[in-house]
């Protein structure tokens, strides 16, 4: 009778949000194919749950697959990390800075799928001020908007790098 539930439950979740959440994992992760795989990876995630437990399914299902996002970007960063050049590899061993390394990647991956969430121009001006180190205004003119605009955009950016870690961190 559970599985039955639970079969109910993840059926209509599928058919009311599927599109709308492959669309939201696709601009995460840059493409539609792996926007699936992210989304699939959700429902997975989802078996695993309780559904009586969950007050708004819709936001689970989002939430659960913007974690699978940077689980998926995560994994991926590894595959790369490990693609060395065979002159390489006496040179990578177990190493702190090789241990660094990989928890840096974590870090990029999951800042970049935090950027993804933003809109366009917020993204846009904290990137280019906090990667490219253009100042204010500079962005401001190459944007078009005013220099309080690119402000509130880069403290709108920060914002939500800060209030998913302190969720990520509850959990």
């Amino acid at each position: 009778m559970v599985a039955n539930s639970l079969n109910h439950w993840l059926g209509a979740l599928f058919r009311r949000h599927h599109k709308e959440v492959v669309r939201y994992a696709a601009r995460l992760i840059g493409n539609r194919d792996d926007g699936e795989e992210v989304v699939q990876n959700a429902y997975l995630r989802m078996v695993r749950v309780d559904s009586r437990s969950v007050d708004h399914p819709r936001s689970y299902l989002f939430k659960a697959a913007r974690n699978a996002a940077i689980d998926f970007r995560i994994k991926l960063e590894r595959e790369w990390s490990r693609r060395v050049e065979l002159d390489q590899a006496d040179s990578l061993s177990a190493s702190d800075e090789f241990a660094l390394r990989l928890e840096f990647r974590d870090k990029v991956a999951t800042l970049s799928v935090l950027m993804n969430e933003l809109p366009h121009a917020c993204r846009t001006a904290f990137i280019m001020n906090k990667v490219e180190g253009h100042s204010h205004r500079e962005i401001a003119e190459k944007l078009g908007i005013s220099v309080s605009m690119v402000e509130k955009h880069i403290v709108r950016a920060f914002s939500h790098c800060r209030d998913v870690r302190r969720e990520i961190d509850y959990l």
